[in-house]
């Protein structure tokens, strides 16, 4: 683990097409290749009902962070997503989504046995306020301005970092943690 934080902007995040070809999802953080991750943070802009790609073996975080409520069609239970609530479940099973229009949602997902991950939202206001270092931990501004370590950061930019992190400013953040369980 490095404790150097890296910052990215959000132009210069790759966008690349679902597995299933649905859509498209912005990378933010990747531990591994793109097809044979240990883990991976993306925000997927979800245009229309439909189903979601299929991870077989990968743990999945999602939080809705933009747009109206998103409901998922799951084995045998369904789960309507509410801005900010992190809900966790299997990649590898069949999943629906329903929307009433566009919504944007963060995605964490683990390679089960190799990793875990926890997700948060939370405020940043100007009374500055610290990230202890866990693992790797992944920073998205999802809206505002977050100043981290005196690097302001704006909606979309990303940090990735080993270390703790200072942060100020006002905005919304999304924080996972990942930790590497195992290969």
């Amino acid at each position: 683990m490095s404790t150097q934080t890296t910052i990215t902007r959000a132009a210069d995040l790759p966008r690349v097409p679902w597995r299933n070809g649905q859509g498209l999802t912005t990378e933010i953080a990747l531990g591994g290749d793109r097809d044979d991750f240990t883990w991976r943070v993306s925000v997927a802009e979800v245009t229309r009902s439909g189903d979601f790609s299929a991870f077989p073996g990968i743990d999945r975080i999602i939080v809705l962070v933009e747009g109206g409520a998103m409901t998922l069609h799951l084995p045998g239970h369904t789960q309507r997503l509410r801005t900010d609530e992190p809900f966790a479940f299997d990649g590898g099973i069949p999943v629906r989504c329903t929307v009433e229009q566009p919504t944007r949602d963060l995605n964490v997902m683990t390679r089960r046995g190799a990793a875990r991950a926890t997700l948060a939202v939370r405020a940043v206001t100007a009374e500055p306020d610290d990230v202890p270092a866990a693992g790797t931990v992944v920073l998205v501004v999802l809206d505002g301005t977050v100043v981290l370590d005196g690097i302001a950061l704006e909606t979309g930019d990303v940090a990735v970092s080993g270390a703790r992190l200072r942060l100020s400013g006002v905005g919304r953040v999304a924080i996972a943690r990942i930790e590497i369980t195992g290969q």
